[in-house]
């Protein structure tokens, strides 16, 4: 194919990126990635690769549907295990744009490089997890670990009572509601924020189990301003600031024990209120998403159309198909963002398609950006 012919293939596909709709706040936004140093032995390498290109493709499709899924492609020593999950406070729409982001970025554990066998990344939105064992009824292993982010608190004795209090609260609240909770605490003109939430595939003890690990994992981040504690089955996150939908309110007082347990009932009750508002979101993010097409269609013109109805606007999944998931034997060239291959399309059509290289998280977020 002409350069000028691939160089157009690369406008449209990256004009049909542009027509995609905006997301309110999908919280693509790393808080650690933990990747294992083992590795696949160079001899059979090429064979893991395409397990894990097979589990991670099986994962999409369930994301898409149910938010979360699980997927095991492989056999012996070279099976991969994967699983994924979005925090349930998350439009679908977020849903799948954190979790399209957290696959590129797992690729920085460098699996097709090294053949690391396993590795975790942890999005404030959503969770993926691939490794060589079936680690499905793991909820608390050594690879747990905590993050505190930011400054400590200017009321830092009242904002650290009221962190580990609402910690506290949403470790005992988020095992009875489905693995989930999100809330705020405020007391003496002070607010802090939590969520907490267990991966689907973790029962009801288990999640209690995890969570309370957690919170002796956050204890030591007030009075700093975040903390978050990433276990192998939970995820629990307090801030200074609201950072989730749907909230419900966790009021609080003094100390008193009483109180508190009127609270915790009270933040149950509101959990029914959540699921209204829920409904409110999603109607006002498609409506919002329905207004940005139509500014998009003004802004692109015919031009928008065109690509629309192009039969180069076409699914990721499809061009890695075409090139026999970039098989080095389809390279034409490399460059310095990344290479061209040759591809055949399902309809036998042969193009050009140039795959961006990611050799850096920085590359990454510079795309996504």
């Amino acid at each position: 194919m002409p350069n000028h012919e691939a160089q157009f293939l690369l406008l449209l596909l990256f004009l049909s990126c542009l027509s995609t709709p905006s997301h309110s706040d999908p919280r693509a936004t790393k808080a650690a990635m933990l990747c294992t140093n083992r590795t696949a032995p160079t001899p059979s390498r090429q064979l893991f690769v395409s397990n894990f290109l097979a589990a991670m493709d099986a994962l999409t499709p369930l994301i898409s549907a149910k938010r979360y899924g699980s997927a095991i492609n492989g056999t012996r020593s070279l099976t991969v295990y994967a699983f994924g999950q979005c925090m349930k406070d998350l439009s679908q729409q977020d849903c799948n744009m954190c979790f399209a982001q957290c696959k590129t970025q797992i690729l920085n554990c460098l699996p097709f490089q090294k053949g690391t066998r396993g590795g975790s990344l942890f999005f404030d939105g959503c969770y993926l997890r691939y490794d060589d064992y079936n680690f499905f009824n793991e909820s608390i292993t050594d690879r747990d670990t905590s993050v505190c982010n930011g400054t400590s608190n200017q009321n830092g004795v009242v904002y650290k009572a009221n962190a580990l209090q609402l910690v506290s609260n949403l470790s005992h609240l988020a095992p009875n509601n489905g693995g989930f909770f999100a809330a705020s605490l405020s007391r003496k003109n002070v607010s802090v924020y939590g969520l907490a939430q267990c991966w689907e595939y973790v029962n009801a003890t288990s999640c209690r189990n995890c969570l309370a690990d957690a919170v002796t994992r956050i204890d030591s981040c007030p009075p700093k301003q975040e903390g978050r504690a990433l276990n192998t089955g939970c995820y629990l996150r307090y801030s200074s600031q609201k950072f989730y939908d749907n909230s419900t309110v966790v009021a609080s007082s003094s100390g008193n024990h009483g109180r508190r347990k009127l609270a915790i009932i009270l933040a149950a009750s509101f959990a029914a209120l959540a699921l209204v508002l829920a409904a409110a979101t999603f109607a006002f993010f498609a409506r919002k998403n329905l207004l940005k097409r139509r500014r998009d269609r003004r802004q692109f013109g015919a031009l928008l159309d065109q690509v629309n109805r192009s039969k180069l606007n076409m699914a990721y999944e499809i061009l890695e198909k075409a090139t026999n998931f970039f098989n080095d034997d389809n390279k034409l060239g490399q460059g310095g963002s990344g290479s061209v291959y040759k591809g055949v399309l399902p309809d036998g059509n042969v193009v050009a398609i140039k795959r961006l290289s990611f050799n850096t998280t920085q590359w990454a977020d510079h795309f996504f950006n």
